[in-house]
């Protein structure tokens, strides 16, 4: 067998090492230490500035401090952040979209860029765009013109999952949000992304009730625990107690969604609560009747080996002397 020799091998054995807490080989990688902390920049340094240190050649400290003291400026900080977001935008790009996330709706002004974005995405996104989405789902109330926008993108494979987080955000600012993702769940197979969606919605999407019970049943049917915690969590979120507490108490001896019943129970608010520990209650019953039936069992008689039929005859006893 021959071993090979050099970087590979020791780095390897430098991570086996770490893996097993052993003392690391002689000139054995190590990571790099963490950033330290970011210092608050001082107050007399502009946002220009801070736009300058961001698209300039500073160090991934100086780099990383400024764009996170650029975001804490606010709206300020947009006259400086919009030309990051516009045509022909560089490696800043990515900078901007989370200045953007973390103003919030205070960066109203960057929407038409953020729309024209999704729209033609920039190659520079390189096909990942959840900083792109993040950026506009943050902007909140200020976003509802990107609102048909989003759900033309949820028939993009590439858009899909991104728009229906954001729709999620914004869903209780336009009407068409929830009958859209509505149909679109009846002609799913149980979808996690629109049920997540439509829990993120709340009240707001309780239009969507007999699509979420559909998609309850069908994962019952299916024997689907992912997409059955899925929809009782959204029955939770948008429905009412009388509508859901029926629903989840009924699921509570179903060996593949009771469990899950039984979790969103202890997820509801006071008034529904109540309910919670009967409901709980009768989802472990049957454990317990299986762990008696089995302490009521017999013990298991001992079994005896019978000798081989070719076995030599056993010895016999020796005589007993005369008197």
């Amino acid at each position: 067998m021959t071993i090979r020799s050099g970087r590979p091998v020791l780095l390897a054995a430098s991570m086996l090492a770490m893996a097993m807490a052993l003392p690391l080989p002689a000139g054995a990688f190590t990571p790099p230490p963490p950033l330290p902390p970011c210092v608050p920049a001082q107050a007399d340094l502009s946002a220009a500035a801070l736009g300058a240190i961001i698209a300039g050649n500073a160090s991934p400290y100086a780099h990383r401090c400024a764009v996170k003291d650029l975001a804490a400026r606010g709206a300020a900080a947009m006259p400086v952040i919009l030309p990051m977001l516009g045509p022909g935008t560089g490696a800043s790009l990515l900078d901007a979209l989370e200045v953007v996330a973390a103003v919030g709706p205070d960066g109203h002004a960057a929407l038409p860029l953020l729309v024209a974005h999704v729209r033609q995405p920039p190659a520079m996104l390189n096909g990942l765009y959840r900083e792109l989405y993040d950026a506009l789902g943050a902007l909140g109330p200020a976003a509802r013109p990107a609102i048909p926008l989003l759900l033309e993108k949820t028939g993009d494979p590439a858009h899909y999952r991104h728009a229906l987080r954001v729709l999620g955000k914004l869903g209780k600012y336009d009407d068409r949000v929830v009958p859209h993702l509505s149909a679109m769940l009846i002609d799913s197979v149980g979808d996690l992304a629109l049920l997540d969606a439509l829990a993120t919605i709340g009240k707001d999407a309780r239009g969507a009730l007999p699509a979420v019970l559909g998609a309850i049943e069908q994962a019952r049917v299916r024997r689907d625990g992912m997409q059955g915690w899925a929809a009782l969590h959204a029955l939770a979120a948008i429905g009412e107690p009388g509508e859901s507490l029926p629903v989840l108490t009924g699921l509570l001896d179903d060996p593949v969604l009771g469990e899950a019943a039984a979790k969103v129970l202890r997820t509801l608010g006071s008034a529904e609560a109540s309910a919670a520990p009967v409901s709980i209650d009768a989802f472990q019953r049957p454990r317990r009747a299986a762990v008696s039936a089995l302490a009521s069992m017999e013990a298991p008689k001992p079994i005896s080996i019978a000798a081989p039929v070719n076995a030599p005859a056993a010895a016999p006893a020796p005589c007993a002397p005369s008197a």
